[in-house]
């Protein structure tokens, strides 16, 4: 442990040693510290008579990001979070890890504003975005913060990618409204391994124009390209371009937004020994009403989007959930098997979440979402969507509802299309605030519903639901009561396309689903200050395949969780 010692003295003096020598420079620590402790049973049909298999564990771990921050003026920053990490169970530190989990430096001269290292990046819904998973929107609190969790272990911050490489923006100012800026960044996904495979780099930008506050105009270029020498095996280029425009104007008391983006993506790829090549390229267009009625505190919208079946932009098309990745909690079963995701993975297993851009498009159930598995971007549809919901407005109400009808561009597996419709919403009712009164009491209620069609010959039908319910009510000063309830169905038919290097589909295997799922949580949260927080709950996860006799698989687990922030 001495050595391990070491390197944290060693850190922390030499911060010390610049923040109290220097004159100029700044000096700061924040961080955060998380203790998760969990106490697992694993049981129903599937299992009961197996005794082979492991049906009750604690498992846990305690962790502190200690981050560093230095300002030397405006011209220099630098922060980096070092992490420790010791998983429950463990004594004297026998099995702690060190490590720096981010490290960036950036700055401001005279007007250029860079980054460098590990860099957030994100533009727009079909370049560079992290898109977030399908849900009613509505979930519970309880649900909510134990996503949170993971969002914060796998670096999701909103839509952005969390690469590492250099940034920098700079703006120039034509008059009292109007200006243009421009951004680039350059990242490297994949390095050499100095024989066949080459470096693979991540470079794009925007530039903006601003005609008044009303009226802006961007143009969007992100390139994913192989650096070539002469041992290399494949050369491997992908190019996204797309123009946006975005437009607001008052009408009276109202506010009219237009916003649109247009472009293509190009994709080649050649092997080089043989000098085989694979290229192709396809197109994205979008458009997008919003109307906000001031005086009812309400907004409507209208989007059109059609996305070619062969665009491909791998920075706006990869996923932050991967369905092929393997719960740890519960993980093996009978038979050398391995147990299959539930809906409870999606926001309780770190292990499913994905922090890295693919090249090619990742697999998906489409049982749990069909219509845009890769967002908006997800490529060969055609996707009508009205919407309607409260504004910022109204601080006892939010409520929505959306309505999505699309069908593919070109058929998938038969020349017929598939039809996709879904309609989600809910409402997040704040008694407290409707009461008048200072503590938090609130009722959410939520539904997705989604059904996928297609007739002809290779007839399919897939339908999902999804609800949510929850409440949360301050007790006691500081103390809430948190509950909530999910219910997941699927059933029907579907293909599975079988995608190649190119992301060409080459097969396709069929399968039919038939399954619900029930989750419900319930606990309690002590609020010690607005940065710290200590929560207990019970949750428990049904499901049965109803494809398959005595299938039901039960998870329940007692979660404990402390999370202080400085």
């Amino acid at each position: 442990m001495n050595y391990k010692k070491s390197i944290i003295l060693s850190a922390l003096s030499l911060g010390f040693t610049i923040g109290v020598n220097a004159q100029g420079p700044q000096y700061s620590l924040n961080g955060l510290g998380r203790s998760i402790i969990t106490d697992n049973d694993l049981s129903g049909a599937s299992v009961d008579n197996d005794e082979t298999i492991q049906k009750a564990n604690i498992s846990g771990y305690n962790l502190f990001d200690l981050q560093t921050n230095l300002d030397l003026d405006s011209t220099f920053n630098a922060k980096a979070i070092f992490r420790t990490r010791s998983p429950f169970g463990t004594s004297f530190g026998s099995q702690t890890n060190f490590e720096f989990r981010l490290f960036s430096m950036g700055g401001n001269v005279n007007g250029l504003k860079y980054q460098l290292g590990d860099i957030r990046v994100e533009l727009t819904p079909y370049t560079v975005y992290n898109a977030d998973l399908a849900g009613t929107g509505y979930e519970s609190t309880i649900f909510t913060e134990r996503r949170e969790i993971l969002e914060y272990e796998n670096f999701n911050d909103g839509n952005t990618w969390l690469l590492q490489g250099a940034s920098g923006q700079y703006g120039w100012n034509l008059g009292e409204e109007s200006g243009i800026g421009i951004y680039a960044f350059t990242t490297r996904l994949a390095s050499t391994n100095e024989l066949g495979n080459p470096d693979r780099l991540l470079s794009g930008g925007r530039i903006e124009y601003a005609l008044d506050e009303n009226i802006k105009l961007g143009l969007n270029d992100v390139g994913m390209y192989d650096i070539q020498t002469g041992s290399t095996e494949y050369d491997y280029t992908n190019n996204v371009i797309t123009g946006d425009l975005g437009y607001t104007r008052l009408l009276g008391d109202n506010q009219f937004k237009l916003n649109a983006e247009f472009g293509g993506s190009w994709f080649s790829y050649t092997y080089n020994p043989t000098d085989t090549n694979q290229s192709y390229s396809d197109m994205v267009v979008d458009f997008d009403v919003d109307y906000n009625l001031k005086n009812s505190g309400l907004d409507l919208g209208l989007g059109v989007r059609m996305v070619g079946a062969s665009f491909m932009s791998p920075t706006a098309q990869s996923r932050r959930y991967s369905p092929t990745a393997t719960p740890m909690l519960f993980e093996n079963l009978a038979g050398e098997a391995t147990r299959s995701q539930l809906y409870y993975d999606q926001f309780t297993s770190e292990e499913v979440y994905n922090n890295s851009i693919s090249p090619t498009l990742m697999a998906y159930n489409q049982f749990y979402n069909a219509i845009s598995p890769y967002g908006e971007a997800t490529p060969n549809r055609f996707v009508i969507d009205l919407s309607v919901a409260t504004d910022t407005s109204n601080k006892a109400l939010d409520a929505g509802l959306n309505i999505n009808y699309g069908s593919e561009v070109i058929g998938q597996g038969g020349k017929d299309l598939r039809t996709f419709m879904v309609i989600d919403g809910g409402t997040n009712l704040h008694l407290g605030n409707l009461m008048n009164v200072d503590r938090l009491i609130d009722v959410n209620l939520g539904a997705r519903y989604e059904n996928m069609s297609r007739g002809g010959s290779a007839e399919l039908a897939l339908t999902n639901m999804l609800v949510d319910f929850g409440i949360s009510g301050e007790i006691l000063k500081r103390v809430d009561l948190l509950a909530g309830l999910k219910f997941y169905s699927a059933v029907g038919n579907e293909f599975i396309a079988v995608r190649d290097g190119f992301n060409l589909v080459t097969n396709f295997i069929e399968y039919d689903v038939d399954m619900n799922e029930l989750i419900y949580s319930a606990g309690l949260r002590f609020r010690f200050s607005k940065t710290q927080s200590f929560n207990v709950n019970y949750n428990m996860a049904s499901f049965t395949n109803n494809l398959v006799t005595d299938s039901q698989m039960n998870i329940s687990q007692l979660f404990f969780n402390y999370t202080g922030k400085f």
